[in-house]
């Protein structure tokens, strides 16, 4: 998920329900020469490259979150996973990205067309870090084709295979073929197959299973819509999980940016006047008036959120800050009156 699978909205989904989360894309060319950096507010974990955050994490999902990276060698694979090593649970190699970028630099579905390559990064990691190695991938029209591949996969050692049922040319409006992953499960056991494409609600990814013999199954726009469709008992209502982000990304001190952007696909009613009050918003201040949250900002949050990941609020009060202060003076009558320097 581009831009909305952050901390925030891996945190909003883990309190949910969900048993694993992965990160955005994330290349290794990124994250190899940063800088971990450790808040002592929010304890988030950053990892910085030329003032700016290329990966943040934090240690209530350590355990449970997978570092999702972009890559086309071995060597380059190997050392960007050991940046960030002891800060996840494990390593997902994206072999599924049909975006040009990835297409272009070898990486992503690329990676489809040259097995030998894609199998030589997953060998690299597998015999090289301590934490397990995964791979998503998509199916070939060609089944057999689709299964070759995936035994070649299967060997390299990685501890889990996940299927996006589309193909590299399919676009997410095009139903997702749950059925071709009945093969590949059957194929590959006991290694564990994690079935890709059209999750919307909890209820779809019990039925994924039961029709494919899936070992688990993983959500993208279902989660970006409303993370508690990972709750076994009923989600809360969108509008709720929106509120509930929010309060989540200001307690890790997340960028206002991302946490605008992913707040306005969230949303539920994009023709509501508080939709146009957060698409107005220039800081976490004028969103928490437009949900309502403006006492929890002023209490809690603010202190929380650093001017870097809040660049216009950093701005009003240097603004304010600048001013002279309001004097004071006496009238003939007694009377007080504030006058402005």
């Amino acid at each position: 998920m581009v831009r909305v699978g952050t901390l925030p909205m891996r945190l909003h989904s883990l309190k949910h329900g969900a048993d694993l989360v992965w990160t955005c894309e994330v290349i290794d060319k990124s994250i190899i020469g940063t800088q971990r950096i450790v808040n002592d507010t929010t304890g988030v974990v950053s990892f910085v490259k030329d003032g700016r955050d290329i990966f943040a994490t934090h240690p209530d999902e350590k355990a449970k979150v997978v570092f999702q990276m972009g890559s086309a060698t071995p060597e380059l694979a190997l050392e960007a996973a050991k940046v960030v090593e002891k800060d996840v649970s494990g390593i997902d190699l994206n072999c599924g990205c049909p975006i040009k970028f990835s297409i272009q630099g070898g990486m992503g579905a690329a990676l489809l067309e040259d097995p030998d390559r894609l199998c030589a990064i997953l060998e690299k990691l597998v015999q090289n870090i301590s934490i397990p190695v995964t791979c998503k991938i998509r199916v070939f029209d060609d089944e057999e084709k689709t299964l070759s591949l995936v035994r070649q996969i299967a060997r390299t050692g990685i501890s889990a295979l996940t299927v996006h049922c589309r193909t590299r040319y399919m676009r997410p409006r095009e139903k997702a073929m749950w059925h071709r992953l009945n093969s590949i499960v059957e194929e590959l056991k006991p290694l564990p197959v994690v079935l890709n494409g059209d999750i919307f609600k909890y209820e779809d990814a019990q039925k994924a299973r039961t029709s494919t013999g899936a070992t688990s199954v993983m959500t993208a726009r279902g989660a970006a819509a409303n993370p508690s469709i990972f709750c076994a008992k009923g989600g809360i209502p969108a509008r709720d999980a929106v509120v509930e982000y929010v309060k989540i990304a200001m307690n890790v001190g997340n960028p206002y940016s991302n946490t605008k952007y992913t707040v306005l696909q969230m949303h539920p009613d994009t023709r509501s006047s508080e939709f146009r009050a957060l698409q107005s918003s220039k800081c976490y201040q004028d969103m928490c008036a437009a949900l309502d949250l403006t006492e929890l900002y002023h209490s809690e949050a603010k202190q929380r959120i650093s001017d870097y990941a809040d660049p216009m609020q950093a701005k009003r009060d240097a603004k304010g800050a600048k001013r002279p202060p309001t004097e004071t003076k006496t009238s003939a009558d007694n009377s007080v009156k504030r006058v402005k320097a």
